[in-house]
């Protein structure tokens, strides 16, 4: 049974999607908090899988706490999801680069809910052509680099498959067009979305460690 917390400013919201989660087969909420605050002391405890969580709480944006929750390991390692009313939101993106492993758009069908929570607890994640552009200007900004060379003769080398999941879901593919088109699974289309958003992170942490030994 995986365990869902809630991180919802709005009760009314939070029971619904609380409603969903306890309703789903192999899925149960364990908490609900409104504030930074209370999520910091409940979680330690909770052993929580999946944090479902607002992009702002009274007390501040989540974006700082998906931080802690993605390096400090007091909180046992979580899963972080988080919780939209728009792809337009400029603190979606940095979330997402501060270690946040998915996004729901509110509003969606609660079947679309729970499909997001089994997506993200398997390893994958959606990515929107919005929010694929600008992790794509961003890689292009920093030169995306590869520990290794690309092999020209090795179309499944997986940066080269990355960056071209990335371009099509640019280009308004859908993840069952990429994975006919790739010879993957669907499955592995969303695990490639969330390794660019794994590599969005790493990238973000490591600007910020240059910056501090400078």
């Amino acid at each position: 049974m995986s365990r869902v917390y809630l991180l919802i400013n709005d009760p009314l919201v939070a029971g619904r999607m609380r409603g969903v989660i306890d309703s789903a087969a192999g899925l149960k909420t364990v908490g609900w908090a409104t504030t930074l605050e209370q999520a910091r002391a409940q979680l330690p405890t909770l052993a929580a899988d999946v944090v479902l969580a607002d992009l702002q709480l009274a007390d501040g944006w989540v974006a700082d706490f998906v931080d802690e929750l993605a390096n400090s390991g007091r909180y046992g390692w979580p899963k972080t999801l988080l919780a939209t009313l728009s792809l337009d939101d400029s603190q979606l993106l940095n979330a997402l680069a501060r270690g946040a492993d998915g996004y729901f758009v509110q509003g969606l069908s609660p079947n679309m809910l729970i499909a997001t929570v089994e997506q993200v607890l398997a390893g994958g994640a959606e990515m929107a052509p919005v929010i694929a552009r600008q992790v794509k200007a961003h890689f292009d900004a920093s030169a995306w680099t590869v520990k290794e060379p690309l092999d020209d003769d090795n179309p499944l080398h997986p940066d080269r498959i990355e960056r071209q999941v990335l371009q099509w879901i640019c280009d308004g593919f859908l993840p069952h067009e990429i994975a006919r088109d790739l010879r993957i699974s669907t499955r592995e289309v969303a695990q490639r979305v969330r390794t660019l958003y794994r590599k969005l992170h790493l990238d973000r942490r490591t600007a910020s460690l240059s910056l501090q030994l400078l």
